[in-house]
């Protein structure tokens, strides 16, 4: 009865557990206030050698920020930047986090909608990310990690010749790894929903575990065997003879005398 009770709470754990987290993971935005992801610009732009993109805040599914251009003499140029993600506002930049092969994305333009074409592993700024990749009528090629959204690199094809436009090179969006807390948006109701969950799961094993422990142990009672002290065995001496005896002898049994009697 109790392992039943506690399976069927470990399995609602689980449930909540998932549900939480695939909230989560249906965030449209998936960069925070504060991420920066800079870019050597091989291409696009032949007077700027970087280009960063920083965000300032994220209001729904509108990205707010700026992005700083800086020319191979130094100098800087700062643009604003807003969209909102879902309608292409945002395109190439960033698009909606979490896309999977066959979402389509976006992008504004007269043409159809870019369909993801696939998702792989590859390596940006120092780290190993999920990417996912889609093709606009085969001579651009857009990546983003498919986590937050953010582009990470634009190749331009013409003929057998690829070069890559954008490439992120430096970036503060991938952390240091799940222990860092320092781009954690707290004002995000999704962050809350996170923190509940847990919650959730370590009071259900907190339960679970009390619960062990405080089953009731069959009691063993150990009987001590009530020791009553013998009588030693008293014995007195014959006056006459001296001769042992039982102390309620009236006559020795060697001398036959006649004891005192007490």
């Amino acid at each position: 009865m109790h392992s039943t009770r506690h399976i069927s709470a470990i399995c609602v754990v689980f449930l909540v557990l998932q549900l939480g987290f695939v909230f989560v993971m249906a965030a449209s935005v998936g960069v925070k206030p504060g991420h920066w992801a800079k870019y050597t610009m091989l291409g696009a732009q032949p007077n700027y050698i970087t280009m960063k993109i920083s965000i300032s805040s994220v209001s729904g599914t509108t990205v707010y920020g700026n992005m700083a251009y800086e020319s191979p003499g130094g100098s800087v140029e700062i643009a604003s930047l807003q969209g909102d993600v879902l309608n292409g506002e945002m395109f190439p930049y960033i698009v909606p986090a979490n896309l999977d092969e066959g979402d389509y994305i976006y992008y504004n333009s007269e043409y159809s909608n870019l369909e993801v074409q696939n998702v792989t592993t590859r390596s940006y700024a120092g780290a190993s990310r999920t990417i996912i990749c889609a093709t606009d009528y085969g001579w651009q090629t857009y990546y983003w990690d498919q986590q937050t959204g953010i582009l990470v690199e634009q190749t331009s094809s013409s003929g057998p010749m690829t070069s890559s436009l954008y490439k992120l090179t430096e970036t503060n969006i991938w952390g240091g790894g799940i222990f860092d807390t320092s781009n954690l948006d707290t004002s995000n109701p999704l962050f809350w929903v996170l923190v509940v969950v847990i919650i959730v799961v370590v009071a259900a094993v907190a339960l679970v575990v009390l619960s062990s422990l405080r089953k009731k142990k069959p009691i063993t009672e150990t009987v001590t065997p009530s020791s009553s002290p013998e009588k030693s065995a008293k014995t007195k001496c014959c006056p006459k003879c001296g001769t042992s005896m039982p102390p309620d002898s009236i006559y020795c049994p060697k001398c036959g005398h006649k004891q005192p009697q007490t």
